[in-house]
């Protein structure tokens, strides 16, 4: 008998290989999303500040108001952007995990088959050696008779 060798064995690497890209997907995103909201913090945290200093003109006043709400834009169009990014996270989220379940299956059909290789190999090697034993018995009764 030979040694064990999985059929599906390139599967398997296929499975492994993407999950490991869903990974780094799931990783990048995760990044992305990160800076999207540390951007939204800075951004509120200016509009804070800037909400109570007083301009002494009024065309400053103009100008920071101006300023205020162009933050605003832009806080909002962030928290879109990381609404997308949370829904992408969520879908990819699912695709990872039966890329899991799909590579999970399959070790665990590899292992069931390296188990039952094994028991064989074992079988066989006992019975390589009760017919080594029995012939050597049968030899030694010959010499004796």
């Amino acid at each position: 008998m030979g040694k064990f060798n999985f059929t599906l064995e390139k599967l398997l690497d296929f499975r492994r290989e993407n999950e490991d890209s869903l990974k780094q997907e799931y990783t990048t995103l995760g990044s992305e999303l990160s800076l999207k909201e540390r951007k939204i913090n800075e951004l509120l945290s200016e509009k804070k500040s800037l909400m109570y200093s007083i301009e002494p003109t009024v065309g400053r006043m103009q100008i920071q108001r101006n300023y205020l709400d162009e933050i605003n834009q832009q806080v909002n169009r962030l928290r879109l952007e990381s609404l997308e990014l949370q829904k992408g996270l969520a879908e990819l989220l699912e695709r990872l995990v039966g890329a899991q379940q799909e590579r999970k299956v399959l070790e665990k059909l590899e292992t069931k088959q390296k188990d039952e290789f094994d028991l064989r190999l074992a079988h066989e090697e006992q019975k390589e050696l009760d017919e080594f034993a029995n012939r050597r018995i049968l030899k030694g009764g010959e010499n004796y008779g």
